[in-house]
């Protein structure tokens, strides 16, 4: 539950900055293998890779395309499902002003605990144990906020509250669910290592398709570019982490404290 692979885990800027590297080495040893066989053999001929090279480059902007709509899509959704999740708390706490004083001082009290709990699960950040911790607490609360709604609509002789809190706590409960496995859902490992070696792949060929002298200006703005790229789909595709984050969402949660003063 909430793993991170090694991945995920890994610093966005680290592996831009390494694919960089590797673009540019890839690249210039590409270049360097074409001049040592023409070195060796002057009179052979190269058969003409602008088919392949256009090829290989046209599915990596396809996969960069698809890599980069899948993170943006996923973005989103992790966007909407916080802003859900405020409005449903922000629903229950004001659902149990309908009740007697006894009954909505506890509920009050117990849902102040459980929005302290989810601050603290978004607070967390890529620390595996307290992600964990706070989502096991927040559930545990919530269990006793359902237990103790529950327990009174048993008695209450009038349903028109239990009716309207109820489902209000069931919504609330199941968003915990819905964002979990939103936050889980991220663009497979092997989708992303299949991109890393296409780039690789597609660098190498370039640079062995070069005729003329090595060109510092072109070999460095196309990994730059691609490497820029690659960090965007990544960085989005990180909501806990890095330049694209969820920071203003989030405090539509944190702003739901002032419901409790």
């Amino acid at each position: 539950m909430l793993k991170f692979s090694l991945l995920q885990s890994a610093s966005t800027t680290v592996i831009a900055i390494l694919l960089f590297i590797l673009l540019i080495a890839f690249y210039f040893f590409g270049f360097q293998i074409r001049r040592r066989i023409i070195k060796r053999n002057p009179e052979q001929t190269f058969e003409d890779l602008g088919a392949i090279n256009g090829t290989l480059l046209g599915l990596l902007a396809l996969l960069l395309a698809f890599t980069f709509g899948m993170s943006n899509s996923r973005f989103d959704t992790r966007r909407q499902l916080i802003i859900q999740e405020a409005n449903a708390i922000g629903t229950a706490v004001l659902r149990t002003e309908i009740y007697p004083d006894s009954i909505r001082h506890l509920l009050k009290g117990q849902l102040k605990e459980y929005l302290e709990a989810r601050i603290a699960f978004l607070e967390a950040g890529m620390d595996e144990k307290k992600l964990i911790s706070t989502y096991v607490k927040a559930n545990e609360i919530s269990s006793t906020i359902w237990s103790t709604a529950a327990s009174y609509a048993r008695v209450d002789n009038i349903t028109t509250r239990t009716s309207e809190l109820l489902p209000a706590l069931n919504e609330m409960i199941d968003l915990t669910t819905t964002r979990r496995a939103a936050g889980e859902a991220t663009i497979p490992d092997s989708i992303m290592y299949f991109l890393f070696i296409l780039c690789i792949c597609s660098a190498f060929l370039l640079g062995y398709d070069r005729k003329k002298d090595f060109d510092w200006i072109v070999v460095t703005g196309f990994a730059i570019m691609l490497s820029a790229t690659v960090f965007t789909i990544i960085d989005m595709d990180r909501p806990r982490s890095g330049l694209i984050n969820m920071n203003n969402p989030n405090h539509k949660i944190i702003e739901l404290r002032e419901m409790f003063k």
